[in-house]
């Protein structure tokens, strides 16, 4: 009886989880040629970023719902330790293709 009402509350503890966390239903395809390690975030969402060296790509996830205000929430900037901006949208959404070209 313990095992079945622990394997409930583990059960119900994941599903809780998952559901607090934001749905990521797309990606935006990164790949940085730029020749420098590039800061990629979202123009309008502060809580995230995520640093890719020069010649790697990553994968930039789109919560749900974006892509639809064509606003700053659908811009991705990419900023070098140099100085440099690069910007992809609006919109930047499911299946899009970022290349930062060679300097």
């Amino acid at each position: 009886m313990k095992k079945i009402i622990w394997s409930a509350i583990l059960a119900l503890s994941i599903l809780v989880l998952t559901a607090c966390q934001p749905r990521v239903s797309r990606w935006v395809e990164f790949e940085n040629r730029s020749g420098e390690t590039v800061t990629v975030k979202w123009l309008g969402d502060v809580s995230y970023s995520r640093q890719v060296p020069a010649g790697e790509s990553a994968r930039i996830p789109v919560v749900s719902g974006g892509c639809l205000r064509m606003g700053a929430e659908d811009v991705l900037v990419a900023d070098t330790a140099g100085g440099r901006r690069f910007t992809f949208g609006p919109p930047a959404c499911e299946g899009g293709r970022w290349t930062l070209p060679t300097r």
